[in-house]
């Protein structure tokens, strides 16, 4: 008999022994075994290894008392307590646990699943804060923590979603109903995960171990959907006149007008991280994240480990405009002594952060407010439209979704492409757009401080051209 089978009712009914004890091994749940006796008791245990390197050995129940649906449920459970440290399991008998598990206990549950593949569900800041999509569920459903998840009905969901009222002010905003949209969103997922419903979690083992029957988040209507304080998208870009009051200013050293308080210039990063934010039109937390091994100077390429801040996690090689690996070339460490450090580090070289300072720093000093890092993604995305760059090498330079994923090629297709540049006669789209949207900030900068013609996608060439003379 193999010691590792898929335990169903049928094969535990049949198990018997002439032996002193038998053991199988279930292959749905890790660490889940049944033993078998002589005299035809049948005991479902768990084996699991804790943080120590110990090996312990747990009694679930026996069968049939204890069916094997709720055996798995109690492995599953008693599985997380160990990796969470737990020492003493005298407390984790069945029939305390059984049917007893709240919202609260399936966020705990579904954290470290989701946090493989979603940043959203990775810990924020330092040791103990929570992730932000559960930090956001926990905000608009607290009143349901500890309440049993298969007794929360979709009406009682429905209520709370829109009768919630934020702890903190709302800074301006009429209504909540967008916090309400996104935390009814994040729990739809976990409600889904649990209960094996959806595209994602209906095939076997995509899903919880054990299905829970609990509520439906699409029965519910979104209070954000009939809101017309919520548009859904910012429009903010910075005109003409932003652009060149800041751009002179995002520098290493920094302007001696940034100068910030116990940071020295020559370690303060903020203000050039956010210049090589704007040729790259990459996100603050890739920017915040890039690493000395991550830059290839030899094919002008940069490699960034994850993209993507809160949907699935993606690897990222953006070609680097000229200017961008030109302000990589003249920054402390760009020898690359040590890949593993960051190119904008903080003051003690770590990962730079206080981007909302350096941000008004540089709103204080170039006299302009309203923006935010993002919307510098936005305005260099907007350029380059209006500079006619094709559109889909501007979402490539984003990297708002796979390349291929739109595109009638096969999944397998990725696998073929590698960042090394071959011809090198042959100029790479993403490269030429950012060269011009470099010098398409370069122009804007002079034709704000001379008497020319305005830039246009026609004339911009020439005004750079002047400049330079």
């Amino acid at each position: 008999m193999k010691t590792t089978q898929n335990l169903t009712d049928k094969l535990i009914q049949s198990l018997s022994t002439n032996k002193d004890r038998i053991q199988i091994t279930d292959e749905k749940t890790v660490g889940l075994k049944i033993r078998v006796t002589k005299k035809g008791k049948k005991t479902f245990c768990l084996m699991k290894r804790d943080k120590t390197g110990k090996n312990r050995t747990i009694t679930l129940g026996h069968y049939p008392d204890m069916s094997l649906k709720s055996a798995r449920e109690l492995a599953h459970r008693a599985t997380i307590e160990i990796n969470r440290g737990a020492s003493a399991f005298s407390s984790l008998g069945y029939s305390s646990i059984q049917n007893s598990i709240t919202l609260r206990d399936l966020l705990n549950e579904v954290e470290p699943v989701f946090a493989r593949t979603k940043k959203g569900w990775r810990p924020r800041g330092k040791k103990g804060t929570l992730p932000e999509m559960r930090s956001t569920i926990e905000c608009v459903f607290r009143c349901l923590l500890d309440t049993k998840v298969e007794a929360i009905s979709e009406q009682r969901l429905w209520e709370v979603a829109h009768t919630y009222q934020p702890m903190r002010p709302l800074k301006g905003k009429t209504t909540a109903n967008g916090q309400v949209s996104k935390a009814m969103s994040y729990l739809s997922s976990v409600l889904n995960w649990a209960a094996h419903r959806g595209r994602l979690y209906k095939k076997l083992g995509a899903g919880r171990p054990c299905r829970l029957d609990v509520a439906d988040m699409s029965k519910i209507v979104d209070p954000s959907n009939d809101d017309p304080t919520i548009t859904g998208r910012r429009e903010r870009v910075l005109l003409e006149s932003e652009i060149a009051a800041i751009y002179p200013l995002l520098t290493y050293p920094p302007h001696p007008d940034l100068q910030r308080r116990m940071i020295p210039l020559e370690k303060d990063f903020g203000p050039i991280a956010t210049r090589f934010l704007l040729l790259t039109l990459s996100r603050r937390e890739e920017v915040a994240e890039a690493r000395w091994g991550h830059i290839d100077f030899k094919n002008g390429t940069w490699f960034k480990p994850n993209t993507k801040s809160k949907e699935a996690i993606r690897t990222q090689t953006l070609p680097l405009s000229f200017a961008a690996l030109e302000l990589l070339r003249s920054l402390p460490g760009s020898d690359q002594d040590d890949p593993s450090a960051f190119v904008f580090p903080n003051r003690d070289g770590g990962k730079l952060g206080n981007w909302g300072r350096i941000s008004k720093q540089v709103q204080e000093a170039s006299e302009t407010s309203g923006w935010t890092r993002h919307d510098l993604r936005r305005t260099g995305s907007t350029l380059l439209k209006e500079l006619k760059i094709p559109l889909h090498v501007i979402d490539e330079i984003l990297d708002h979704k796979n390349p291929l994923s739109s595109s009638d090629t096969s999944g397998a297709l990725i696998n073929y492409f590698v960042s090394k540049k071959i011809l090198t006669g042959q100029e790479n789209p993403i490269v030429a757009a950012l060269n011009i949207l470099q010098e398409a900030f370069e122009a804007v900068v002079f034709e704000q401080s001379a008497v020319i013609p305005k830039v246009t996608p026609e004339n911009f060439r020439f005004i750079r051209r002047v400049g330079e003379k």
